[in-house]
């Protein structure tokens, strides 16, 4: 008796169900955008030639702290929030 009650309890109701996709896709996505943000704008300052990575990201921080690092994160995270959610969300395993 207490077993199937601890397996009912365990279970994800039908609502839960369905949004976990979408929240661990929207989540992850949002996620890795905010790891990765920082990365990508010393990826286009190279690439726009200021200089080597650590030149840049030296210059960065001592021109405009540590938020230019982060410059356009909302946008990322938005398209994370629609795109990646929706396409993560979306998929199903069979």
């Amino acid at each position: 008796m207490a077993d199937a009650k601890q397996q009912q309890a365990a279970a994800p109701t039908g609502v839960w169900k369905t949004i976990k996709p979408f929240v661990n896709g929207g989540a992850s996505g949002m996620l890795a955008t905010c790891v990765i943000q920082p990365i990508d704008m010393i990826k286009v300052k190279i690439q726009l030639g200021e200089g080597s990575a650590a030149q840049v990201a030296k210059t960065m921080y001592a021109n405009e702290g540590l938020g230019s690092f982060y410059k356009g994160l909302s946008a990322g995270l938005l398209r994370q929030a629609t795109y990646t959610t929706a396409r993560l969300g979306s998929f199903r395993f069979v």
